[in-house]
């Protein structure tokens, strides 16, 4: 029986990044869809169902991947999806030349199950991205 292809959703407002992380999911045989800002991708977790989540941290505003990242995993309206595994990926530290340093328990907020820096590395991606998926 063939393994149905796990789906997953790159919530990231810089469309350039979705462009060119979709080759290297498709190419490890997974559906992907995309969504440009947190409102979009609201909608497509809810339509799509997806079985993991790439988030980028700074959208609209500096904490929008936080808080849609808490509210998947502790609002009653996601409760049925709490439980997809969400990679942030950030370029904080290409700009800043650090990672971001925000500790969710300090502030109140469940974080992700994954964190990577763009830009990604396809090979670190795609590993990571199959241990989250097969837990």
């Amino acid at each position: 029986m063939k393994k149905q292809k796990a789906k997953i959703l790159i919530i990231d407002d810089d469309p350039d990044f979705s462009e060119a992380v979709t080759p290297i999911l498709e190419s490890a045989l997974y559906d992907v869809v995309t969504a440009l800002s947190p409102e979009e991708g609201k909608k497509k977790i809810f339509s799509e169902k997806p079985d993991l989540i790439l988030l980028d941290i700074m959208m609209d505003s500096l904490f929008d991947g936080f808080s849609l990242c808490h509210e998947i995993k502790t609002s009653e309206e996601y409760k049925e999806f709490k439980d997809i595994p969400v990679i942030f990926v950030s370029a904080v530290k290409k700009m800043t030349g650090s990672r971001f340093q925000f500790n969710t328990r300090d502030q109140g907020m469940v974080g992700p199950d994954d964190y990577i820096d763009k830009p990604v590395k396809s090979e670190d991606l795609l590993t990571r991205i199959e241990k989250l998926l097969t837990k």
